[in-house]
């Protein structure tokens, strides 16, 4: 019998290490299927004058390539959520992945600026299901102690993608022209297509399917569209014009009949109760207001490289590219900060770095040169990696297993709500200094105003990053129990 022990103790120690390496495999599955998600927001950015030029329309119409992008995955996030926890995950990983592969090469194929942004809407659609799958994921596969880790792996793998993006981006749109970008998107569809279909289990959700809220689910579109959509066009439109106010009296209303509706359904798409988790709350309003300040400088960052530093498509991908190197490289050692230091700790010290570095923007941007703003750049992105991984991990922490899903998206929408209102605002304070018409002229005088302008929309940027250091100091410090030991 004694004999016999060591082999079997052998054995058991195999299979640890198998199902161990298993888990990793998983994630890193679903990491790259968000990446492709996050991928396709910025890849077409530099080629945007290009397709306008092609496809004989204006500026304001090709915009809608990139917003109706972003506001069909925001808006479908709460619904893709909680369909995985209905159905299953992986089934709904791989539809969302068929529907990305589609679109992407209706993308490339497309005849017309109204059919690209269709077919932009259907890659949208696929992208919806990406975030609340791999962050409920994340819960699901590791222990509450082994979830920071897990996060920061799952956002330096997402982070990987916009630097692909970034550094090849450029150069392709030279050399093959803007529709071989959409070319990109089917190559890593397809490496996450055979790793779920070989890796993937076919789990059966938390608890029996129950009754699909279709209402709830319709509600809950209609009311986040229209005010994601005021948010991104209002400073096209005018903040104060009849379309923007209309869409967010609009979205307003449909918001407050969805929380009635969901307050007496038997099984409503988002049960309202998660709202009392004190967790929930402070890592949504994080993520809601650093999520406005990354949005904000990215979007006012272009123009002053391009106004004051007179850099081109492929000097703005170089130039941008330092902030998802800095998610890259600093993302893994927040997740293993997070059990050593406690989450709130670790968000705080990433929130009061980018505050630093977003100051030495404003410091440096008189200088007129990269090199003076390249510490500030470095550190803003630095301290918003930091802080990434412990939100979205106590956004989660109290979470029952059958509602990760729909609960993984929270945040997710928090951070696209906070971006185009970050993006928002911070683009109405550049251009309260120069006109957008006279932000491509390269003259002293407009890059003196443009240097103002940046200075001012840095400045309110930590404001944002105020907002969300108290945000994070109201969080629960750890990350708290597995979701498995709590009733449903």
């Amino acid at each position: 019998m004694g004999l016999s022990l060591y082999p079997r103790l052998g054995e058991v120690r195999t299979r640890a290490r198998r199902a161990e390496r298993w888990r990793w495999y998983a994630l890193f599955v679903v990491a790259t299927g968000m990446m492709v998600s996050v991928v396709n927001v910025s890849i077409v950015n530099v080629a945007l004058p290009l397709m306008a030029d092609d496809l004989e329309v204006d500026a304001a119409a090709i915009g809608w390539v990139v917003t109706g992008y972003l506001i069909t995955q925001a808006t479908l996030l709460p619904i893709a959520g909680r369909a995985s926890d209905l159905y299953g995950r992986r089934r709904l990983f791989i539809f969302g992945l068929l529907v990305m592969l589609v679109g992407s090469v209706l993308c490339a194929t497309a005849p017309n600026a109204p059919s690209l942004v269709t077919f932009r809407v259907m890659q949208g659609i696929g992208a919806a299901v990406m975030p609340p799958i791999a962050f409920a994921s994340v819960g699901e596969l590791f222990s509450p102690q082994e979830r920071g880790r897990a996060m920061g792996t799952i956002v330096s793998v997402i982070s990987i993608g916009p630097v692909i993006a970034l550094g090849i981006s450029g150069v392709l749109v030279s050399l093959a022209g803007w529709r071989s970008l959409f070319w990109l998107t089917p190559v890593f569809v397809l490496i996450a297509l055979v790793g779920a279909l070989l890796i993937l289990p076919e789990r059966s959700p938390v608890r029996p399917a129950g009754r699909f809220d279709i209402t709830g689910a319709v509600l809950a579109a209609a009311g986040l569209f229209p005010i994601l959509l005021a948010f991104s066009r209002g400073a096209i439109w005018g903040w104060t014009s009849g379309a923007t106010l209309g869409l967010l009296g609009a979205g307003a209303a449909l918001l407050t009949i969805f929380v009635w509706h969901e307050s007496r359904t038997d099984e409503p798409m988002i049960a309202l109760d998660l709202f009392r988790l004190r967790s929930l709350r402070t890592a949504n309003l994080a993520s809601m207001t650093g999520a406005a300040t990354l949005f904000g400088v990215l979007l006012v960052l272009p123009f002053y490289m391009s106004a004051v530093l007179g850099y081109g498509p492929i000097g703005l991908a170089l130039g941008i590219m330092p902030v998802a190197i800095a998610y890259t490289v600093v993302s893994p050692f927040a997740g293993r900060g997070i059990n050593r230091f406690g989450a709130d700790r670790v968000a705080m010290t990433g929130y009061a770095l980018a505050a630093a570095g977003t100051l030495g923007l404003a410091a440096g941007a008189a200088g007129q040169s990269y090199v003076a703003i390249l510490p500030g750049i470095l550190a803003l992105s630095a301290g918003l990696a930091f802080a990434t991984s412990p939100i979205t991990v106590v956004a989660i922490s109290e979470v029952p297993p059958a509602r990760l899903g729909v609960a993984s998206s929270f945040p997710n929408i928090s951070r696209y709500t906070g971006g185009a209102f970050g993006a928002a605002i911070l683009g109405a304070v550049l251009t309260a200094s120069v006109p957008v018409d006279d932000l491509t002229d390269v003259s002293p005088e407009v890059a003196d105003r443009v240097v103002d302008g940046f200075t001012n929309a840095s400045l309110i940027a930590v404001i944002f990053l105020g907002l969300a250091f108290l945000a994070a100091w109201r969080m629960p410090g750890s990350p708290g129990p597995a979701p498995g030991d709590r009733p449903t």
